[in-house]
């Protein structure tokens, strides 16, 4: 369910009065939500040294600067509540330091075996929006590859083509209680596989649903 307006609207002057230089205003925001932030990162995987670095690094990209620099708060459309967004971008930033992490110990395991690294030359010169968006697609991909033919058939006529259940029930003659428990049971199965997928892929990485659903958009309509 969408915010309420008010809220987003007073989010949206929060972030007006932070650009136009209220260093107030941006002290309050960060006292507001640095403790949420804190405690959501803790719960992705970080430990709290590791948190508040990340989130002194945030808070100090809000703040406005020259053209070389814009503020980070810039980027906020309002289209969500503004804890919610600072919460995807603290997320995602965690999720690039782990990887490069890891990437570093792949390397430094590679060149101690004296051979390429199997899936290198795949990720060079990735930028770190490609990085992530191979790392989302990928268990979303092979999630929908465990659907069967039905079901994928059923899930694009419902979400792409936008056919409603009574439509659908017309158009394949089931009961609708089936189409629904279909729906809905495919949809379960999927956040179940694309979850373990990503565990699989990055072990540190602890990623709600709603997490996965924030990133996708913030990396766009080129995500798909």
């Amino acid at each position: 369910m969408a915010p309420p307006a008010d809220e987003l609207d007073d989010d949206l002057a929060d972030v007006n009065r932070c650009l136009q230089g209220d260093s107030a205003a941006l002290a309050r925001l960060r006292d507001h939500c640095h403790p949420s932030l804190l405690n959501i990162l803790l719960s992705r995987g970080a430990n709290r040294t590791e948190a508040e670095d990340l989130l002194a690094d945030l808070w100090f990209d809000c703040v406005p600067g020259s053209d070389d620099k814009p503020s980070l708060l810039e980027k906020f459309s309002g289209k969500s509540k503004l804890l919610g967004w600072l919460s995807t971008v603290a997320t995602r930033r965690w999720i690039d330091i782990k990887r490069r992490q890891s990437r570093l110990i792949s390397r430094d395991e590679t060149e101690d075996q004296g051979e390429a690294g199997e899936n290198e030359p795949a990720r060079a010169g990735l930028t770190r929006d490609d990085a992530l968006t191979e790392l989302l697609r990928g268990s979303l991909q092979r999630a929908f590859a465990r659907c069967s033919a039905e079901v994928l058939v059923l899930l694009r006529l419902r979400y792409i083509h936008n056919l409603s259940q009574r439509e659908l029930v017309r158009m394949l003659g089931w009961h609708e209680s089936k189409i629904s428990r279909l729906l809905s049971g495919a949809l379960e199965d999927i956040q179940t596989a694309t979850l373990s997928e990503l565990k699989r892929r990055d072990p540190w990485l602890n990623l709600t649903w709603e997490d996965l659903l924030g990133l996708c958009d913030i990396l766009g309509a080129g995500f798909l």
